[in-house]
């Protein structure tokens, strides 16, 4: 009786998803007409990676393709596979004397790429100091490797991821990030780097999680500068060439009405005790004067200001317009430019009992005015708590 040979079963093809398909097809219709590095860089995963192998054809054309993955995924499935491609090449005898996977046994068929300078991007801030950020370290054989997120000085590190992507994948998330929470400005590494440090430090201090994304590029850049010592703006315009003294009223208008600044309102949340008690002023027993009414108003905002604004929070809130400026002043805006870093500087000045800071005390009344105009239309507390509860960044990074 003859026994059957028991069959080995193959492991089942990857399913991929459509766009993963896609992705494949493109290359594959790109072998022979772009560089084996340019292919490699568009492969986003080990997975595809593998999947590509198995796909090309067996002929010449695709050593110099085999070569190229083998040297940039270091996955011991990726590397059986091109060592299967291989084994069949030959046993159709096809020349894999070209074949050099990256093991220096021969002289490199791709010439190593063109090292290229790092770039980095920044946008506008929010009331809580939140803003993207933007930056690129260098071409690998894999993509471009880009770390990109929301940062903020108030929360720590909100979003970032880091890794090697393709510069089309890189293209279309600069030009998410600029129309939602943009527009994003060209700036220095170091600047980025600065920006970047300053909310990892912020996010030790009030998170127990680690940013592991933030910590993976970080050596890398700290490798490659330093935090800023000045803020960046100081490089453009001097301290000295912004007119001294406090800004007048049209003066801080005019910097608040500019698109760029329309986040710039306090919390509900931390507004909403005064304007309670600012309310009850009109409910109070003891009948009033209307200037009794408008002197225990005034009494509440001031006491909002000195609660809401104590030293440290208007150390930060300097920090904000001088970054303002900056962005605005790279956006060629340089009267606006001047205008916030002049806010900065007005962090400075001492106050007192009969002058408050008018800028601190323009973003008070522009708050409680807005609050109050919503609840006038009729909004129900919870949907003004729920929209103005404070800014945030509305955009999710991919």
């Amino acid at each position: 009786m003859r026994h059957k040979k028991k069959s080995r079963k193959k492991s089942a093809p990857p399913t991929l998803q459509p766009s993963e398909e896609g992705l494949i097809t493109s290359l594959l219709q790109d072998l022979g007409s772009a560089e084996a590095g340019q292919i490699v860089a568009r492969v986003p995963s080990s997975l595809l990676a593998r999947v590509l192998v198995e796909r090309l054809p067996l002929d010449e054309s695709s050593v110099p393709l085999l070569s190229a993955i083998d040297e940039g995924f270091q996955d011991k499935q990726v590397r059986k596979a091109v060592k299967r491609v291989l084994f069949k090449l030959e046993n159709k005898g096809v020349s894999i004397s070209d074949f050099h996977g990256g093991r220096g046994t021969a002289t490199p068929i791709l010439k190593p790429p063109q090292e290229e300078e790092p770039v980095a991007f920044l946008g506008p801030l929010d009331m809580t100091g939140a803003r993207p950020v933007l930056i690129t370290l260098g071409r690998t054989m894999r993509g471009i490797d880009g770390g990109m997120g929301i940062v903020s000085d108030e929360e720590g590190i909100q979003q970032f991821r880091y890794g090697a992507f393709s510069k089309k994948w890189l293209k279309g998330i600069k030009e998410q990030l600029s129309q939602e929470a943009g527009p994003l400005v060209e700036t220095t590494l170091a600047h980025a780097t600065t920006i970047l440090e300053e909310a990892y430090q912020r996010h030790l201090e009030v998170h127990s999680d680690s940013p592991e994304d933030y910590l993976e590029v970080r050596p890398r850049l700290l490798d490659k500068t330093s935090p800023l010592d000045v803020p960046a703006i100081y490089e453009f315009i001097s301290e000295d060439s912004v007119s001294q003294g406090l800004l007048t009223d049209s003066q801080i208008d005019k910097l608040f009405r500019h698109e760029l600044m329309g986040s710039w309102v306090v919390a509900f949340e931390e507004l909403r005790p005064f304007m309670e008690d600012i309310s009850k002023v009109d409910d109070s027993p003891i009948v009033l004067t209307e200037g009794q009414k408008s002197a225990r108003a005034r009494e509440i905002e001031e006491k909002c200001m000195e609660v809401l604004f104590p030293a440290p929070k208007r150390a930060k809130l300097k920090r904000r317009f001088e970054e303002m400026a900056y962005i605005f002043f790279k956006l060629g805006q340089e009267d606006s430019s001047r205008l916030s870093l002049a806010a900065a500087l007005s962090m400075d000045e001492d106050e007192s009992i009969l002058r408050k800071n008018p800028v601190i005390e323009h973003l008070v009344k522009r708050s409680l005015n807005l609050y109050a105009d919503m609840m006038q239309k009729n909004a129900s507390d919870e949907s003004t708590e729920e929209e103005f509860k404070g800014p945030s960044p509305g955009i999710i990074i991919p």
